[in-house]
């Protein structure tokens, strides 16, 4: 309860409480899942290797999925080899599950033999499966394998989910392949995974890299329920293809619908008030920055703080207005 409500330092209490000196494999798995469920993933390592130092409590086919993608995390590929050789001597090393974490993991070091090893060598390979050999190979740029995957999937007979369809739209994405993606698109709607907002934006996205705005934001127009993605996805697409004012209409309405904006909102919209000379929008756009802290010291890192004063000069600069140019830069903090 703790992790899932980012309080991970009152879970770790609560493992480490002196009455519970006799802690159980369900207790390890819940405070590593929880170290990683919060970005911490080197702590839920060192867990995992603490619960094999003390050799009390033995790790089961729960730990290790969520213990390999940890080593994934915090790049512990030597400790990925060990964990392997224990899946034999414990048995396991025939579970999904695990063999999926594996594959990931393996791809995500450029393990390339490894991962189809493990693959080849387990009996029952499910959706899951399949899934971690596609978005592995596409997390690591090899697109075409990743593709050769997909298709040796549908071919097994194995029906893709929307885990899946993200994955290969993704890629789609990257390389601006419009046909395939609109034939995913065409099997999207057939499997009725097209109510999926993750799935949504995912089209979103590919049309938009394929420069179809009118196909994005069609898909956009149809969703019954739009997060802060699917409106930067769009705005996005909008602002790729030079619709500039279509981008500002496209924010306005976002401001219609009580969806508040954020960084890649603002530095999207922006551009857009360059190209068009609209000053008036522009420091609309600036003062709820301010209002609301973003771009305010301390809430974000030093590369977003680039991102967004340089568009701000560079909007005041092309608007004529070179006095408010030069207070963005003259409140810039640079470091020494």
């Amino acid at each position: 309860m703790y992790s899932k409500c980012t309080l991970i330092d009152y879970a770790f209490r609560v493992f480490n409480y002196p009455t519970h000196h006799q802690r159980n494999v369900f207790a390890y798995n819940a405070i590593i899942a929880g170290f990683v469920s919060n970005g911490l993933s080197q702590y839920g390592v060192l867990l995992y290797k603490q619960m094999r130092y003390l050799g009390i409590v033995v790790p089961d086919k729960f730990t290790f999925p969520c213990v390999i993608r940890a080593c994934g995390d915090a790049e512990e590929d030597l400790e990925v080899k060990k964990i392997h050789g224990l899946l034999f001597k414990l048995g396991l090393e025939l579970d999904v599950f695990v063999g999926s974490a594996l594959v990931i993991t393996y791809l995500k070091f450029g393990f390339v033999v490894d991962a189809h090893e493990v693959f080849d060598e387990l009996p029952v390979r499910d959706v899951v499966l399949w899934n971690s050999m596609v978005n592995g190979y596409a997390q690591i740029g090899h697109f075409e394998e990743a593709l050769r995957v997909f298709r040796r999937m549908v071919e097994n007979g194995v029906v893709p989910c929307r885990y899946t369809v993200t994955g290969v739209l993704s890629i789609y994405s990257v390389i601006g392949d419009f046909d395939n993606g609109r034939a995913v698109h065409g099997f999207v709607i057939k499997m009725g995974y097209d109510s999926s907002v993750v799935v949504s934006n995912a089209l979103i996205d590919m049309y938009g890299k394929c420069k179809c705005a009118s196909d994005a934001l069609n898909v956009f127009e149809i969703m019954d329920e739009k997060d802060i993605f699917s409106w930067n996805s769009v705005i996005s697409v909008h602002q790729r293809c030079s619709d500039h004012y279509g981008t500002l209409r496209l924010f306005d309405r976002m401001l219609g619908n009580r969806v508040q904006p954020d960084l890649v909102t603002v530095t999207t919209v922006l551009p857009a008030c360059t190209h068009l000379a609209a000053l008036m929008h522009g420091r609309e756009i600036h003062g709820y920055m301010i209002v609301n802290g973003l771009g305010k010291e301390g809430t974000n890192n030093e590369f977003d703080d680039v991102l967004l004063n340089n568009a701000l000069m560079d909007m005041y600069a092309k608007c004529g207005n070179m006095r408010d140019a030069h207070m963005v830069f003259d409140n810039i903090n640079f470091l020494a």
